[in-house]
């Protein structure tokens, strides 16, 4: 027997070896490839090397819909670690981010922030920061995508100053 999602067939016993032959489509569907997973990053990039169709050469006793009832959870089960990776993946961006804007603060854009515009910015990174830790830590990703526009759009003004500056700078 040879299962995919398309259903289960009888191989003769010359086919029973090979599987994933040319022309043969496989569990992922028509038009989709095997590597597919979606999202973005290095982690989702690893997920999608990892994925491989899943062919099942012989059901030992299995009906064809109880196999298809397995292939089903296999699928659900592997997208929802499809979407764990995304949502590790999103967090450790936001806490990059959140580093990464630390340290500008105290050092590149710290000329383009005034101290009454920097302690609000730097309450926020930390309470972005405990909150990654402490709430966050098993948020979904989009949370950690909110959290990281947020962050974003806080310091877009030292990081605009510090653009128009560079800007005048290449001018003069």
């Amino acid at each position: 027997w040879h299962a995919t999602r398309e259903g289960v067939e009888a191989v003769g016993a010359d086919e029973a070896g090979g599987g994933g032959g040319e022309g043969e489509e496989d569990s992922f569907g028509a038009g989709q490839e095997a590597g597919a997973v979606g999202g973005k990053g290095a982690a989702a990039d690893a997920l999608s090397s990892r994925l491989a169709p899943l062919e099942i050469e012989r059901s030992f006793g299995l009906t064809e819909s109880a196999l298809a009832t397995l292939l089903d959870e296999e699928e659900a089960m592997a997208a929802t670690d499809a979407e764990i990776e995304r949502a590790l993946a999103a967090k450790n961006d936001l806490e990059a981010s959140v580093y990464a804007a630390r340290a500008d603060l105290s050092d590149a854009l710290a000329p383009f922030a005034s101290e009454a515009e920097r302690a609000p910015l730097e309450s926020a990174l930390c309470e972005t920061e405990e909150w990654i830790y402490d709430e966050g830590e098993d948020a979904p990703r989009e949370a950690y995508e909110a959290k990281a526009d947020a962050l974003s759009q806080l310091m877009a003004v030292p990081r605009g100053r510090a653009a128009l500056r560079a800007e005048r700078m290449a001018d003069a």
